[in-house]
């Protein structure tokens, strides 16, 4: 129970970080030209929303008003993000019922709630840090992929509850739930179904079970807002992203995972090709590297934050904001590197790869610090992987509670 002295160091860093918030949000809206990520999701509930419920804006005329409206220019409607899974729409075709200027701060006020409830849930985990308790929630949310997330009104801190959620599931021995929240994640799916190919490792099949019955869920709820003919075109348009890339050329190096270090590192001279195939080789070789050995070892937290990282790595199309998931493992290896037990050059290195991934991006900007923050997550992964291996062994039957 927190004394009454950290109570107000508690609440007066969610003063802080709701007025730093609100003043970028304001200077967002009043300098920068470009309207944020939300706009085309919001764009993208809105039509469904004429698609699949005509009659409300029949009974509701309020609804078709000019501020449910948004004009990239005079004659021509803002663009709809159709990169989303049908089922995640279902949060935008709600935000869209509001006048985009009520449904924008609305969303930002979801996640910035998303992201104090995450590191809430996360404290009892990590008791080494709990001491700094207020100055922490500081620094997690002015990490920049979070500070990203939130100004764009991006689903990341959504994804990053869910896998604090899961993990809670799986320290209570609540396999099934942890399994079904994970698959809560699938809109992200690039970076979810890695961990349950973990599952799959582990041999936790009440987890796969849930994933797989969270799946379905999620399969009847985009198949009510867009039947199975919605369902066919987005898995075109996923298939077709083999052929042509859905991000703009040049922005793979802004990508904090395996695909961005090496544009960083081969672009202009490796041709594309080249380095597409040395990041899915590189991809398979760590996923082999990581996981043959580490399904049997003892600490669920080292285990998990392994698994976070390697999804990270090994994950194709990684934006800046999807970084804000880095977030549940640096914890817990921060944690983890304070206790007692564990050697200087682990601890050593946890905090020089925090202290990079947090101050770089901040002071050098996007395109120094998210390499940076990718080079960060894969030195994390190795001394994570190299600790983990220290670890007493346990029986399968033990390595999966």
């Amino acid at each position: 129970m927190p004394s009454a002295k950290q109570r107000w160091l508690i609440l007066f860093s969610a003063l802080v970080i709701i007025g730093f918030q609100v003043g970028l949000f304001y200077a967002m809206q009043r300098f920068q030209a470009r309207k944020p990520d939300f706009a085309a999701l919001y764009q993208a509930g809105r039509r469904l929303d004429h698609e699949r419920f005509p009659d409300l804006f029949t009974r509701f005329p309020s609804l078709n008003s000019e501020g449910h409206k948004l004009w990239l220019n005079a004659q021509e409607e803002y663009p709809s993000d159709t990169m989303h899974p049908p089922y995640e729409m279902i949060i935008y075709v709600v935000l869209a019922l509001f006048k985009f200027r009520i449904a924008y701060p609305l969303w930002w006020a979801c996640n910035l709630g998303c992201l104090f409830l995450s590191v809430f849930l996360l404290s009892p985990h990590i008791p080494r840090l709990n001491g700094s308790y207020p100055y922490l929630l500081i620094l997690v949310a002015t990490f920049f992929p979070l500070l990203v997330a939130l100004v764009q009104g991006q689903n990341s801190v959504l994804l990053l509850v869910l896998l604090t959620l899961s993990y809670r599931s799986l320290e209570k021995h609540h396999d099934f739930r942890a399994g079904f929240l994970l698959a809560m994640g699938m809109f992200k799916f690039v970076l979810v179904i890695p961990l349950a190919f973990w599952f799959i490792l582990e041999r936790r099949w009440r987890s796969l079970a849930g994933f797989i019955s969270g799946c379905v869920v999620l399969f009847f709820i985009a198949l009510w807002l867009v039947g199975f003919g919605g369902i066919e075109t987005y898995i075109r348009q996923v298939t077709g992203y083999g052929k042509k890339a859905p991000e703009e050329l040049g922005t793979e190096a802004i990508m904090p995972n395996l695909r961005g270090l090496f544009h960083v590192a081969g672009s202009g001279i490796a041709p594309e090709f080249w380095l597409t195939i040395l990041t899915l080789v590189a991809s398979i070789a760590l996923l082999i590297w990581v996981d043959a050995r580490l399904s049997r070892y003892k600490s669920l937290s080292l285990r998990f934050s392994i698994q976070v990282l390697l999804a990270i790595m090994i994950s194709y199309h990684l934006y800046p904001h999807d970084g804000a998931v880095l977030v549940l493992p640096a914890l817990m290896l921060l944690n983890y590197a304070a206790q007692d037990s564990t050697g200087r050059a682990f601890r050593i290195v946890v905090l020089t790869c925090a202290i990079c991934a947090y101050l770089v991006p901040l002071v050098a900007g996007l395109h120094v610090g998210m390499p940076v923050i990718g080079a960060a997550g894969l030195a994390l992964l190795i001394v994570a992987r190299n600790q983990a291996l220290k670890a007493p062994v346990l029986s399968a039957a033990r390595a999966r509670s």
